[in-house]
């Protein structure tokens, strides 16, 4: 089928209209309701940072060197905020994105064999499995218009099944899917307790709901014992070296509530991030039938089970426009000073990454799509801290490595069997309450290429 290249050329991108004010109390809460992002004000586009709010205030920071201060020379001073703390706290006990000091320290210690190279090798089966899995489901409504958003969480969740699990425990893909979407649903949200300041222990309205979570803990209790009943996989899966872990300098091993919360966490977040950076790459594509052509020619020459430089460079830029983590914030412990303004304890420091990655102080033609941005002498030329969509310092995500490498398999996989067009009329709206989803889902046309 013929594209329509200058219309895609035509196409602006998608994104949110920013306030050109910092909102008020009342405003805020009912924005962040609808889209976390319609809270950032046109002034974090456009400037290094800007403060606002009575009593202890805020600052909201789009300035590389600020923002590695704050996550790396001085991140114990910044730790995360009462807000983002009671949304992805566990329902008992901490894990490693919850947990500071030395109860995180020893823990990201403990769980660093899970995530280092070798594990990445031994989990490229999967991703690839997946990624013809996928490819096969989908050329069930090719041609035609296809929903890619909902056939990449199921993708997701089978490389997660298979990298956790090895199949040998029962996961229920639904469920999973349904708990996360019950969890950006009513958990997620930011409540107007919290703009109030009301102490965590105060239960939110959306909290009293969510039986979800409490399913999938006993759901994931009995996966850990009936594992330590049956004994280790070989080779050792996710599972058997969270079991195995054990901190290098002490010894200690995860406890069975470290167990469920960090496996919870890793099925949670590698599910639903990676997802999201595969529709989104395929939306960008889709829009872009050139750079598209150029990233189907790379997917041809690569092996299936590995991640083309290019299309790094595809998903180094998507995750630039569409940050699954677009929106951070933190608490100031002490007196500091940050892009040149005084900053005082108890002071919140708001990260709008998905801002700054859009700033035309930083990016030029910021609303552009251009992978050459991540060409490594491009990347070398650029502050490490002006993309920052898994975080960075000592807290980085520690699946991040994983997670590019499943999203472009995924990616590449379909690529290989389908040209993708945006169908008429449709433009996605990036929409974020915990992370950046496709408000209206992904639909696009397939075609056998």
């Amino acid at each position: 089928m013929p594209l329509d290249r200058s219309a895609a050329a035509r196409r602006p991108m998608p994104g949110v209209v920013a306030p050109p004010e910092p909102l008020g109390l009342w405003q805020a809460w009912r924005a962040a309701r609808r889209n976390v992002l319609e809270i950032i004000p046109q002034g974090a586009y456009e400037r290094p940072a800007l403060t606002g709010g009575s009593g202890k205030g805020w600052i909201m920071l789009a300035d590389p060197a600020a923002l590695e201060r704050v996550l790396k020379t001085r991140e114990a001073a910044y730790p995360k905020s009462a807000v983002t703390r009671r949304i992805m706290r566990p329902r008992r006990g901490e894990n490693l994105v919850t947990a500071t000091g030395e109860t995180w320290r020893w823990q990201r210690r403990a769980m660093s064999a899970p995530f280092a190279p070798g594990a990445l090798d031994a989990s490229r089966p999967a991703m690839a499995a997946a990624g013809r899995a996928v490819a096969d489901r989908m050329g069930r409504g090719a041609p035609g218009v296809v929903d890619v958003y909902p056939q990449m969480t199921a993708a997701t969740a089978d490389v997660i099944a298979d990298i956790a699990l090895s199949g040998r425990e029962a996961l229920d893909r639904k469920a999973l899917t349904d708990t996360i979407d019950a969890f950006v649903e009513r958990v997620a949200r930011i409540s107007l307790l919290d703009l109030l300041g009301a102490p965590g222990w105060v239960p939110r309205p959306g909290e009293l709901l969510d039986g979800a979570r409490a399913r999938m803990d006993r759901k994931a209790d009995a996966i850990i014992a009936a594992r330590r009943a049956a004994g280790p996989s070989d080779p050792p899966d996710f599972l058997d070296l969270l079991i195995g872990a054990r901190d290098p300098q002490t010894g200690r091993g995860l406890s069975e509530v470290d167990l469920r919360n960090n496996l919870l966490g890793f099925l949670f977040a590698g599910h639903e991030t990676t997802a999201l950076t595969a529709t989104w790459a395929l939306y960008l594509l889709a829009a872009h039938p050139d750079l598209q052509d150029r990233a189907a020619m790379a997917a041809d020459a690569a092996p299936e089970d590995r991640l083309d430089p290019w299309l790094r460079q595809v998903l180094e830029e998507t995750l630039r426009l569409f940050p699954p983590a677009g929106f951070l914030a933190r608490t100031a412990l002490e007196a500091d000073e940050l892009a040149g303004i005084e900053v005082r304890p108890g002071m919140a420091v708001i990260l709008p990454i998905y801002a700054m990655h859009r700033s035309a102080r930083l990016w030029p033609e910021p609303e552009r799509f251009d992978p050459e941005r991540f060409a490594p002498e491009a990347k070398a030329a650029r502050h490490r801290y002006a993309w920052l969509p898994f975080g960075a310092g000592p807290r980085v995500c520690i699946g991040a490595a994983m997670a590019l490498e499943e999203a472009g398999i995924l990616l590449a996989a379909v690529l290989r069997r389908f040209r993708l067009s945006v169908p008429d009329g449709f433009t996605p709206e990036p929409r974020m309450w915990f992370t950046l989803r496709p408000g209206s889902g992904m639909p696009l046309r397939l075609d056998p290429r």
